[in-house]
């Protein structure tokens, strides 16, 4: 551990939540059914560990009401923001209320127990729509998956915040060839990594997970000023008990290492994209 600190004005950049369910309830076909995990219990959380600014991940069970985050966006006095989730019948002026209402961005899910297109033409006509909005594209998916879209998409001005650090299983060796892959596409000016998900990395591993240390730092030097960091509270369809949150935001501080870097992770960098 070093001495590095949480600094002021930090964002926690992964978020969800749930209900309450008398005011929010889920829709009959929810992709999954959580627990309650409403806004005011991540406030708290929040003001515990010392962070005095959010973002609010659309849940995948909500599918496109985006009700729950925009109300709790408004409570904030804009201290949160939103990422949303849009599909084709989206219209464009319901993309310019989310906007008004503090969405910032959507979310890509490429991974096989979330709902969402997999097209990757398709995908990228609906990237390309938001980016009149000043909007960025949360994309969610495993490497073998990931990079191949990522590729695909050189050329597309929307940036593209990867998440989760592309969702690696740091118990096993990581396959080198993708991992160099992963880099080069963070040397992209539109690409931003997500410092994220640790504890899924790490398959429910005890903290404080040195092993993934070196692992995110690598990804950190690849786009010092384009990475940002989440919880990724409450931690939903997780493998065994609840990482403690506490932990995680000492995993980033040590990856960060220092003062200077802690600040562009925890507070510029986010600062600047969902601005």
């Amino acid at each position: 551990m070093n001495s590095t600190s949480i600094p002021s004005g930090a964002w926690d950049c992964h978020t969800h939540i749930y209900g309450p369910f008398d005011r929010y309830p889920l829709p009959a076909n929810a992709a999954y059914t959580p627990q309650a995990a409403p806004f005011s219990a991540l406030q708290a959380l929040h003001r515990r560990l010392g962070i005095a600014q959010g973002v609010l991940v659309q849940a995948a069970p909500y599918g496109t009401d985006h009700t729950v985050i925009i109300d709790a966006i408004a409570a904030s006095g804009g201290r949160y923001r939103g990422i949303g989730v849009i599909d084709a019948t989206t219209t464009d002026a319901q993309l310019q209320q989310l906007h008004d209402g503090g969405i910032r961005g959507i979310r890509f899910n490429l991974m096989g127990h979330l709902p969402g297109s997999r097209d990757p033409v398709a995908l990228r006509r609906t990237a390309e729509r938001v980016h009149s909005l000043g909007w960025h594209v949360l994309v969610h998916g495993e490497m073998p998956v990931l990079i191949p879209v990522l590729e695909q998409w050189t050329t597309l001005a929307t940036p593209l915040v990867i998440d989760h650090m592309a969702r690696p299983d740091l118990t096993r060796p990581v396959d080198q060839a993708q991992l160099a892959a992963l880099v080069a596409q963070l040397r992209h000016p539109g690409r931003w990594i997500k410092l994220s998900g640790v504890d899924r990395a790490m398959q429910g591993a005890a903290t404080p997970w040195p092993q993934a240390i070196g692992h995110a730092r690598m990804l950190l030097e690849a786009a010092p000023d384009r990475a940002i960091w989440g919880t990724d509270w409450p931690h939903p369809n997780i493998k065994g008990a609840a990482p403690d949150d506490a932990a995680l935001l000492a995993f980033i501080l040590d990856v960060c290492a220092t003062d200077t870097r802690a600040q562009a992770v925890l507070v510029d960098n986010p600062g600047r994209l969902y601005a």
